[in-house]
Parts: C-alpha cells; sequence; structure tokens
C-alpha cells in the first residue's frame, strides 16, 4: 500500500516553493510601489527646490529692474546721454552683481538702445519689432518676457525680460530691460539633482516657449519631451500653483509643474519611469536570484528529508513482516527503531530547516531596522506576514531544536559697511514697506573675507526670512560690529580658529522660533512655511556658506520676541587684528608728526570720521566742504603741510582744479586726492597728483599722508 507523506513533510515540500514566492512577489510588488512613490516625492522635492529657486529669481530681476529704474528717474533722453558712459560702469556693475543676468539695457520710446551693459560706446540695436516691446507700447504693463535668443556679443543663450517706463502723464517712455541667463539655470539644476535622474524646464506657460532646459534640447534632441509643451498640458485648478500629472504617449513621465506668482513663468520637472521601471526590474532579478537560491536550498533539504523518509518506509516495510510475526517480542524494538528513525529524520530536517528559516527571518530584521519610520503601513504588514510565517515553520521544531541567529568660494577683503549701505535699498524692496529696516555699522570696522555675492544673497535670504516672521510688518535691524571669539564659543566647529571676526547681525521683530525648531533651524529641508512657500534651503545654505569660509553662525531667538541671526566673518589678513580688548579698527601714528591737513570733503559723515580718525593719528585737520571754502582758507594764510581732497565735490571747482589752485598759492604744497569713481583722465598721469580710491583704509591713508609730509620734510631739510 503506497504510504501518504507526512503533513509535516507535505508542508515543508509546500513552503519551499510558495515561502519564496511569495516573498518574491510582496517584496516586488512593495519595492516597486515603494519607487514610484520615491519617484513621486523626489519629483515633488525637485519641482519645491526649483520653484523657489525660480521665484527668487524672478524677485531679484524685478528689483533689478527697480534699481534701473530709480537710476534713471527724472533724468530725460538727452542727459542720460550725456551721462551715457557713467551709467554704462554704474549698469556694468549691477549686471556683474547678478549671476543670472548677462546684459542691462536702457531703450528709448521709439526702441533705439540708450545704454548696454555689454558694451560702451552702445551699438546701434534697435528692438522697435520685439514682440514684448510691442507690447509695452500697446499699453502693457508688468514685467514681460521674450523669446529665447543666442547672443550676439557673447555666443550665450538667453531671453530678454523687462518692463515699461511710464511718463508722469501716463504715456510710455521707454524700457528697462535685463537678459536672462539660460546657463545659470541650467547650472543651478545640476547642483539641485547632480545624480541626473530628472529633466528640468523654464517656460513661457502663456505659450509653451521653453526658455532654458537640462538636459538641453540642443544636446539632447528627441530624448526628453519639450518643457514648453509638457507644461500646457498640466491640469492646473482655479488658483492652483502646482499640478502633477502623467505625460508621454505611454504615460511614461512623471511631469511636476509650477507657475511663478503672477508672472507668464513656469517651472517644470520630469521623471523619466522607464528608467525607474528598468530600475525596478534589474531589483526584481536580485530578489528572484535570491528566492531560486532559498527555493534550491529548501529542496534539497526537503528531498533530503523525502529520500530519507522513503528508505525509511522500504526498511519498515522489509521489516513487517517479522515484526508481525514477532509482534509481542518485538514490539518495543519496532517501536524503538521507528522513534530512532523519526529522530534522525527530524532532527536533520529540524537542524536544515532552522537554518532556513533563519536568514529568511534575520534578513526580514535587517530589512525591518534598515526601513525604519520610513516604511508606510502596507511595508509593515508584508514584514509582519513574513515574520509571522516563520514563526509557523520554527513552530513545528521548538519542541525538538532552538537555534537562534545585522554635501567654489571666491572670498575677498571686503568693507562690510559700504556693502551694507549699497544693499540697503535691495533690502527695503525685498522685504516691503510694511517692515522698516534700519543700519547700525561700527566705526572704524576691518574689512573682513568673504565672497560678497554669497555674502548678498545670505543677507537677502535672511531677509525674506524675517519678513515672512512678520505678516503684518515690523522692524528688521542691520548691525555690525567687530568681536572676539575664543574657543569655548566655537565648540563644534572645527572650521572656525579663535580670533578677530567682523559680526554682521540681523535682528527681527517677528513671531520667533520654538527651541525644538531652533535647534533644527540649519538642517536641509526643514521648514516651519507651509508647502509650496519653501524648501529649508535658506538657512542651510547660509550655515554652509560661513563654516567654509571658516566663519561661525548663531541664532537667539525667543517666542513673540523676533529673532538674532549673526554672521562672524574672518577678518581680512591685511587688517587688523586685535585683542579681546583692544579696538579694532584703531591707527596709530607718532603724535610727534602733528602734520597740518587742510581735509576737503563734502561729505559731511566721511569729512567728520576722516578728520577724527587723522587727528587719532597725530595730525592737525583744517576740515573743508568745498573747493571754494578751502581756496579762501589758503588764502586767508592758514598754515598746511599737505591737502588732502575727494574729487568729485559740488561748488563748481572739483578736486584736481583745487589743487591746481592751491600749488599755484602754496608752491610745493603734497597733495593727496581721493575718489569713488575711478576712470580715465583721472589717473596720476593726467593731473599729476597722487591718488586714493575710495573705500581707503584708515592706514593706507596715514600712511601715504606721512610719507608725503616726511618726503616734505626731507626736501626742506
Amino acid at each position: 500500500m503506497r504510504q501518504l507523506l507526512p503533513s509535516a513533510l507535505r508542508f515543508m515540500l509546500a513552503a519551499s516553493v510558495i515561502v519564496p514566492l511569495l516573498f518574491l512577489a510582496g517584496g516586488g510588488w512593495e519595492r516597486r510601489v515603494r519607487m514610484m512613490e520615491q519617484a513621486q516625492a523626489d519629483a515633488a522635492r525637485l519641482s519645491a527646490i526649483a520653484h523657489e529657486h525660480a521665484l527668487k529669481v524672478q524677485e531679484t530681476n524685478a528689483l533689478v529692474l527697480d534699481r534701473l529704474e530709480d537710476r534713471i528717474r527724472g533724468m530725460g533722453w538727452a542727459e542720460i546721454t550725456a551721462r551715457g558712459e557713467e551709467l554704462h560702469h554704474w549698469m556694468q556693475k549691477l549686471d556683474e552683481e547678478i549671476a543670472q543676468i548677462i546684459a542691462l539695457h536702457i531703450v528709448e520710446p521709439n526702441g533705439d538702445t540708450a545704454l548696454l551693459s555689454l558694451a560702451w560706446p552702445t551699438p546701434p540695436l534697435n528692438l522697435a519689432s520685439r514682440g514684448y516691446f510691442r507690447a509695452m507700447v500697446a499699453g502693457e504693463r508688468g514685467i514681460l518676457l521674450g523669446d529665447p535668443f543666442i547672443s550676439p556679443l557673447t555666443g550665450q543663450r538667453s531671453a530678454v525680460f523687462g518692463r515699461a517706463l511710464v511718463t508722469e502723464d501716463g504715456r510710455f517712455g521707454g524700457a528697462v530691460l535685463g537678459a536672462l541667463l539660460s546657463e545659470y539655470f541650467e547650472a543651478r539644476w545640476r547642483q539641485m539633482d547632480p545624480r541626473g535622474h530628472a529633466s528640468f524646464g523654464l517656460v513661457r506657460w502663456a505659450d509653451g516657449v521653453t526658455l532654458a532646459s537640462l538636459p538641453s534640447r540642443a544636446s539632447a534632441p528627441g530624448t526628453v519631451p519639450d518643457p514648453g509643451g509638457a507644461f500646457t498640458a498640466l491640469p492646473f485648478a482655479a488658483g492652483a500653483v502646482h499640478s502633477t500629472a502623467r505625460f508621454g504617449e505611454r504615460d511614461e513621465w512623471l511631469l511636476t509643474g509650477s507657475r511663478l506668482g503672477s508672472s507668464p513663468l513656469g517651472v517644470t520637472v520630469m521623471m523619466d519611469l522607464d528608467l525607474v521601471h528598468a530600475e525596478w526590474l534589474r531589483l526584481l532579478g536580485s530578489l528572484a536570484l535570491i528566492c531560486l537560491l532559498a527555493i534550491a536550498a529548501l529542496g534539497s533539504a526537503s528531498w533530503m528529508a523525502l529520500r530519507r523518509w522513503r528508505a525509511e518506509q522500504l526498511a519498515l516495510a522489509g521489516l513487517e513482516a517479522e515484526i508481525y510475526r514477532r509482534e509481542q517480542a518485538e514490539a518495543g524494538m519496532r517501536q524503538a527503531q521507528r522513534l530512532e528513525a523519526v529522530g534522525q529524520l527530524t532532527g536533520g530536517v529540524a537542524h536544515d530547516f532552522n537554518n532556513l528559516l533563519t536568514a529568511i527571518l534575520g534578513t526580514v530584521q535587517l530589512l525591518d531596522r534598515h526601513l525604519g519610520e520610513a516604511a508606510d503601513a502596507r511595508t509593515r504588514k508584508l514584514l509582519d506576514m513574513a515574520r509571522d510565517a516563520v514563526r509557523r515553520g520554527a513552530s513545528l521544531n521548538q519542541s525538538l531544536l532552538a537555534f537562534a541567529r545585522r554635501q567654489s568660494l571666491t572670498p575677498a577683503d571686503l568693507d562690510a559697511n559700504a556693502m551694507l549701505e549699497g544693499f540697503a535699498p535691495l533690502v527695503q524692496r525685498a522685504v516691503g514697506e510694511a517692515v522698516t529696516l534700519e543700519l547700525a555699522l561700527a566705526d572704524d570696522l576691518p574689512w573682513c573675507r568673504v565672497d560678497a555675492s554669497q555674502l548678498e544673497a545670505a543677507i537677502l535670504n535672511l531677509a525674506i526670512n524675517a519678513r515672512d516672521a512678520m505678516p503684518r510688518g515690523g522692524g528688521l535691524r542691520l548691525a555690525t560690529s567687530a568681536a572676539w571669539l575664543d574657543a569655548a564659543l566655537l565648540v563644534g566647529n572645527p572650521d572656525a580658529r579663535p580670533g578677530a571676526f567682523v559680526a554682521i547681525a540681523l535682528s527681527d521683530t517677528g513671531s520667533g522660533m520654538l527651541p525644538e525648531v531652533q535647534e533644527r533651524a540649519f538642517e536641509p529641508f526643514f521648514s516651519t512655511k507651509p508647502v509650496g512657500q519653501g524648501t529649508g534651503l535658506g538657512l542651510s545654505q547660509v550655515f554652509g556658506f560661513v563654516r567654509q569660509l571658516g566663519g561661525h553662525v548663531t541664532i537667539e531667538s525667543r517666542v513673540g520676541h523676533g529673532t538674532r541671526i549673526t554672521l562672524y566673518l574672518p577678518v581680512a589678513v591685511k587688517a587688523a587684528q586685535p585683542g579681546p580688548c583692544e579696538a579694532v579698527g584703531a591707527v596709530h601714528a607718532p603724535m610727534a608728526t602733528r602734520a597740518r591737513v587742510l581735509l576737503v570733503e563734502d561729505e559731511p559723515r566721511v569729512r567728520e570720521v576722516t578728520a577724527e580718525l587723522l587727528r587719532e593719528a597725530g595730525f592737525v585737520v583744517m576740515a573743508a566742504a568745498d573747493g571754494v571754502q578751502a581756496i579762501t582758507l589758503l588764502r586767508r594764510g592758514e598754515p598746511a603741510d599737505v591737502l588732502f581732497s575727494d574729487i568729485v565735490m559740488p561748488g563748481g571747482m572739483n578736486g584736481v582744479e583745487l589743487a591746481q589752485k592751491a600749488r599755484r598759492l602754496r608752491p610745493g604744497l603734497p597733495v593727496l586726492l581721493a575718489t569713488g569713481y575711478p576712470g580715465k583722465g583721472l589717473d596720476k598721469g593726467r593731473h599729476g597728483f597722487e591718488m586714493l580710491l575710495k573705500p581707503y583704509d584708515a592706514a593706507l591713508l596715514v600712511g601715504r599722508l606721512m610719507e608725503l609730509t616726511t618726503k616734505l620734510e626731507s626736501v626742506e631739510a
């Protein structure tokens, strides 16, 4: 009679195939769901980052146009033409400060380009036929965008943005324009997605024109859908900023897009789901290999158990007759043989099977710990099912055996006070009229060593965060001071060394931070703002930028009492390095000098500060507000050993003319001129006088004046 297999052996044979297949099916499906969710999360994250970056670029562009319009406000076109070279240099400097802008234009009402930051003299260029210009003439207001083009001057791809100038009577009075550099967005996008898994696009969503893309449409034609065409297919709900959809002939692209406020700009991020599917297939192949190995191992153990069982059954069948005849005498022996055979069978099977179950259980536990809090409910359920299956298999052997078993700066010397004074109007426009901006700049502040563009971006970022913390308005204070940080204050900051620093503190009267928020404020992607209003990159970028320079950052905040963020920047190498009790920026000259300086400066604050500085250095100072007053003093016979004068002054007499008249009155009088507008015609070769550029270093000024007076004494001797 054919013997049926024991239930334990039948279960083991079925489990050797079913359990690995269930693991393959469940793990493969779970992994596919996770990979798709991860792709959606990555697309949403990158879209949020790209959206915020583009918003800040748009905001900066608007502020640049404001500065350009403010600069020429009240000027007629004749005056603009007359002051063309001066305005060109100013536009060129403004252009160089903003990385995403390649050129700035001032355009007359007839379309002729009056000034261009890229070239002087201004080349002939008429924009009257351009679509955006015709729209401005027709009455369109706000910022308009042109079609992308390759600049004939730079060879770079860019797109024009601009705004109409409106006369006092409401008529069209010309335009201010900028050229937005496509390569700037491509570089930023590469930083956002260094692995290159996503495709980005900056589009004019009203008509689907692509302004910038990564990868470039020119370098990879046909491989990525046109971002502009893809954007027009997005289903935006009424008033919605963001939208997500599947795109392509096979819905093989995951497309996310967002609109930038009221502007016609949009940002797209596309994830290639074919790549996700290919990666999933590779992972599924690895899981299938593991499952095949598990089936082979379990099958081998089951085959060995089956062979043992059959051998045992043959042995028992051969002995059956003898056992029957000797039933009484050999009952005990038969029972002993059976128990021995079952013991051998169970022992071998339990040993091998428990090894396999242990390996499976260990893998499940490692997977559980690896996933941690990131695991969703479905993943937890699948892991629990796998653990339950292992427990049920182990329960068959628990009475016999127990077996138990894993992210380039370009720093330069910088006068932080001068930078903040020049940057304050841009900060004020960024925070809006509801926020009052106050500057508190320390006297005799040493220069710092910093990347100027990064510092401006950091201050603008902090100012915008402060504005968001004051939705009903408030106060914003920018203060500078000299500071000394010792090792105790720099604990946990291996990038900084104890010593002298320049402190720039930004304080607001906003809502403040909770202690737990303050502790995590510098963590990347940590943000308390609602979804779509921030990525949390701002403070982490500030933190990393300052620490990379060898500086330090601190936060002081109380809920309901505002926040104070202080940037400690390294003092420039050539600047004074005082100890904790020494005044930073102090300049000492021999008191015995007592040289008499005729100081001519029309700006009262500069005049007062310079006079005080020179007096502290040992000079006798006689100050004048303009050239006429200085000549009057000299004609009156007032003693002067050296003349130190600004060049550009009111009153009909500049510094060069003053120096020439002073030399006629006092032959051999040493002269040192200062200017904040260096250019052709102001060099020593043209007028023969020593020059000093503003802003000047105090030690350098004192040294130059002492050198001039020393030369005079040696000549007189």
